[in-house]
């Protein structure tokens, strides 16, 4: 697979991504609770993922015993605590709140990637970000003040999940220097659910007498929205740099409200679909950097 395969991973599991709202407001309204469908999540995809790794190739299990920091920290940061914030954010704001405050991980990742890979800090990928994060805003009506709420300690949240949802791409591409993408979304997503459990069971947000829908909500998030769009997600890292893998996924809102119109009636305002035309300019913009990056490559190798 090359970098167009690992773009088009990524784009696929933005695509998965983009049906979180949808599945996840079925479970709400089902009587699953946030916390509750944060474990279950995590937990039913990382049952899944080990039964098809034990299945399949038991072997991509080993990893270096001084390597389970990294993978602790990937769980703890980037699945249990991402989880929690980014759910925490919307309780204490609005959606479209902490919707805009969790898209500021592109610039934390083009930074961070910057500082510990040595990918190049262009004025393009500038350019991408700004683009990003302004189409974000308009997707989400971040310009109409009845969609805001502002609130310390909300705020605060959604700037952690910012910072949490980018640390899934540093994590990630540090993980896969060494393992294949199955085996760091196990141990991530065993990790995760273990820490979600310690938090959600004894606080009783645990229930298993939940309806048909509740649990079809349920075993979506896990299955679709988690298990095969990290996957893909991890897979398209391999071969794509971190800072242009977090803008690409920024497609996530714009694919999230286009279903919204398509599947459940939402209205479209112009100024969303202006938003959608300015994510769909950073991504190309990302493909225009990565593009001249390849031929500067080509360039100085015939020299």
């Amino acid at each position: 697979m090359g970098e167009r395969g690992g773009y088009l991973r990524i784009t696929a599991a933005a695509v998965l991504w983009g049906s979180i709202g949808i599945a996840g407001r079925a479970a709400f309204n089902a009587g699953v609770t946030p916390l509750e469908a944060a474990f279950f999540r995590a937990l039913i995809a990382f049952v899944a993922v080990t039964v098809i790794v034990l299945l399949t190739d038991a072997s991509v299990l080993r990893i270096r015993l001084s390597d389970l920091v990294l993978f602790g920290a990937f769980g703890l940061v980037s699945i249990a605590l991402f989880f929690f914030v980014y759910l925490y954010a919307i309780s204490r704001t609005t959606v479209a709140t902490a919707a805009i405050l969790l898209y500021t991980a592109p610039a934390w990742v083009i930074v961070l990637s910057a500082l510990l890979f040595g990918e190049p800090l262009t004025r393009l990928k500038l350019v991408a970000v700004a683009l990003a994060f302004a189409g974000c805003i308009l997707v989400v009506r971040g310009y109409d003040p009845a969609s805001l709420r502002l609130n310390f300690l909300g705020v605060l949240a959604g700037l952690a999940s910012g910072f949490t949802y980018a640390m899934y791409s540093i994590f990630g591409k540090t993980a896969l220097r060494r393992y294949r993408p199955i085996t760091t979304l196990t141990y991530a997503l065993g990790i995760g659910a273990v820490a979600l459990g310690a938090v959600a069971i004894p606080l009783g947000a645990v229930r298993l007498a939940h309806s048909g829908p509740a649990w079809s909500g349920i075993v979506y998030l896990a299955l679709v929205t988690t298990l095969l769009a990290q996957w893909l997600y991890l897979a398209g890292l391999e071969r794509v740099e971190a800072g242009h893998a977090s803008l690409v996924a920024t497609l996530e809102p714009v694919l999230a409200a286009g279903l919204g119109y398509l599947l459940l009636g939402e209205r479209l305002d112009p100024w969303q679909i202006l938003g959608g035309a300015l994510v769909l300019s950073a991504v190309l913009t990302v493909r225009l950097a990565s593009s001249a990056a390849r031929s500067r490559g080509a360039a100085s190798s015939r020299r």
